[in-house]
């Protein structure tokens, strides 16, 4: 018993500092913020945040984890009934997902560690699972006969991609107005799968 009371205190406390790091992140950049900062902020002092994380490449890892289970609860959440709508529902959600956490996805681009964090085993993992939801989704529409035949991973892959182009345009064009709208995205990609 108390063995499980101290594992949800350390979760708790683990949560606080990720959502700290992420508001660090998102006010100075990857690059500027130091863990000095994120201690500060999660309320803590810089050693006893060492103990959690060693390192702010560590930190960040962690978060995208988060980051990325949250966004596949999310879709998760919306993927059900018809192919189109199912597709459209995620599209949604993704482009949704991305304009709440603006911020840390700016960061996260900028991060010098992130060829790194995209190879890692444990990253990999997840988005994984994330690609297989969408390739289920599209799996069912092919099988009700909504969608075309087709490489179902490998349009699950081009549909993120195209959800994902939101915050790499923010990112890329930062002057420009950022343009959070699923719906290019829902008809390029339903015209180019779903049968006609």
């Amino acid at each position: 018993m108390a063995k499980a009371l101290k594992e949800k205190r350390r979760e708790r406390r683990v949560r606080e500092i990720l959502e700290a790091a992420m508001a660090v992140f998102e006010e100075k950049g990857y690059l500027k913020a130091t863990m000095e900062e994120i201690a500060e902020r999660a309320l803590l002092s810089r050693v006893a945040l060492y103990h959690y994380f060693r390192d702010k490449e560590e930190l960040l890892k962690a978060l995208l984890l988060w980051k990325l289970e949250e966004l596949t609860e999310r879709l998760a959440a919306v993927s059900k009934g018809p192919y189109a709508e199912a597709v459209a529902a995620m599209a949604r959600a993704g482009v949704a997902f991305q304009e709440e956490n603006r911020g840390f996805l700016r960061a996260l681009y900028s991060a010098s560690a992130l060829p790194e964090l995209v190879r890692d085993r444990e990253f990999q993992a997840n988005k994984g699972r994330l690609v297989r939801l969408v390739a289920s989704v599209i799996e069912r529409g092919q099988a009700a006969g909504e969608a075309r035949p087709g490489d179902a991973g490998a349009w699950a892959e081009l549909f993120l991609s195209l959800v994902f182009s939101a915050t790499a345009k923010d990112y890329f064009e930062p002057e420009g107005p950022p343009s959070y709208d699923a719906t290019p995205i829902v008809d390029l990609f339903l015209k180019g799968t779903a049968r006609a």
